[in-house]
């Protein structure tokens, strides 16, 4: 089926790039989400550094977003590689 036929879009956000969890999770969601219904589009947002090594069937992608780390010392966010804050 052509994307331009697909009707119904689903947004998922994976907002922790500490291990691969959430992706993995991310993932698994979306690939359930476009089993049940071959008509959904479901895009992946996240700033993982490795959701593109990731396999995605039709109906799923990806955009990348730039990346945020969790500190370990503090908790606290910041950007993993751009020299810009973070803002709460």
């Amino acid at each position: 089926m052509p994307a331009s036929s697909r009707s119904k879009r689903v947004l998922l956000y994976s907002h922790d790039s500490f291990g691969l969890g959430h992706v993995s999770r991310c993932r698994t969601i979306a690939n359930a989400i476009v089993e049940a219904d071959p008509n959904v589009s479901v895009l992946i947002l996240s700033g993982s550094p490795v959701i593109g090594s990731y396999e995605f069937r039709s109906g799923i992608d990806f955009v990348r977003i730039p990346g945020v780390v969790k500190l370990i010392e503090t908790g606290e966010y910041d950007s993993a590689n751009l020299r810009v804050g973070v803002e709460h």
